[in-house]
């Protein structure tokens, strides 16, 4: 195997709205990677409890033929930063990995490896991920999620096994089995359907859930006083200062006086969606500025993530857009409720 210089996410990529999730997403992501990159080599891992949920199987045997795809029977995202940090290689994920940052602190603020990979008007884009620093409370709640969702914190959680037919022919292959669906010899069990051997499942990693079906929705903030939530439209969103020249621009100063107000521009940013109906941000104007997920300075300002006029960013729940010199920050989030970070509602 070459070295790779990036670790694609299989669950993650495959991931849309409905099932079952198209393989050639990956595929096609990985392609495109390689275009842009032709002296590079590109490894994915997909998790083994999202296979029977993937469609073109013949395209995920051929991938699997080829070596470039690694289907993980542990924790996928533990996999795939390990194989990040073993290379130094890039990860494509739209995952803020925020419960590994402790161990993995090349993913604390913007200057990480990860990389969004974007359909629009069917082409692949990959943008930087500017991931921001997760605080202590933040990366100890995803860790206990993430724990949670696997099952590791529940009193009632039973053993659990996988079968190791290597032929791939066991109705029950891949697939994970409780203690009534093996037989036990000694230390060792076996699948009742077919009769291969069963390796107990330390850690199971959940399944990736649906996209929300929910609409994208933007919170205006003036620091931390939450002024209105709008969605987004299928034709996008630009916000910025009110105008009568720019009766479509969603104004984020109401409540500003006139010089905090100038500070941003009649134009300032936009908010689109891409082919799968996620959220995409473009700064516009060449004065001004936006930043996402910035670190803060002494005085609560940004200093980093300054977004290049012109250029698309991938956003993702949570997401965080300060605009002008930072009072006013608009919260992304995805779905009814617009549900904040702290769980909190979102409310105009």
């Amino acid at each position: 195997m070459s070295v790779p210089d990036v670790i694609i996410d299989a669950s993650n990529v495959a991931a849309t709205r409905k099932r079952p999730w198209p393989f050639s997403r990956v595929v096609g992501v990985r392609d495109a990677w390689l275009r842009e990159h032709p002296d590079g080599s590109a490894i994915a891992v997909l998790d083994a409890s999202v296979r029977p949920f993937l469609d073109e199987q013949h395209l995920v045997r051929q991938a699997e033929r080829e070596q470039w795809l690694e289907v993980h029977q542990g924790d996928a995202d533990d996999r795939i930063l390990a194989l990040a940090a073993q290379f130094g290689a890039a990860v494509v994920s739209s995952d803020n990995f925020r419960f590994a940052r402790r161990e993995h602190t090349w993913l604390q603020g913007n200057n990480s490896r990860v990389w969004s990979a974007r359909w629009m008007h069917g082409r692949v884009v990959f943008t930087r991920r500017h991931l921001g620093v997760a605080t202590d409370e933040q990366i100890e709640r995803d860790r206990l999620h993430k724990l949670d969702k696997a099952g590791l914190l529940r009193e009632d959680a039973e053993e659990r096994f996988r079968c190791t037919d290597p032929a791939g022919t066991c109705l029950r292959g891949g697939t994970v089995l409780l203690p009534r669906q093996v037989n036990k010899d000694g230390n060792r069990w076996f699948c009742r359907s077919c009769g291969y051997e069963a390796v107990e499942v330390v850690f199971e990693p959940p399944v990736p859930e649906d996209l929300d079906e929910g609409p994208v929705l933007v919170t205006v903030q003036h620091g931390y006083t939450v002024r209105t939530t709008v969605a987004v439209p299928p034709e996008g969103l630009t916000l910025g200062r009110a105008s009568r020249s720019r009766p479509g621009t969603t104004d984020v100063t109401v409540g500003l006086d006139a010089g905090r107000a100038a500070e941003i521009s009649r134009a300032h940013l936009r908010v689109f969606l891409d082919d799968d109906g996620r959220p995409l941000a473009e700064h516009l104007p060449e004065n001004n500025a936006s930043f996402l997920n910035p670190e803060l300075d002494f005085d609560g300002l940004p200093r980093t993530a300054r977004l290049a006029a012109g250029t698309v960013y991938a956003l993702e729940d949570g997401d965080e857009l300060h605009l002008g010199p930072g009072l006013v920050r608009l919260r992304i989030s995805n779905g009814p409720g617009g549900r904040d970070e702290t769980g909190s509602e979102a409310t105009g």
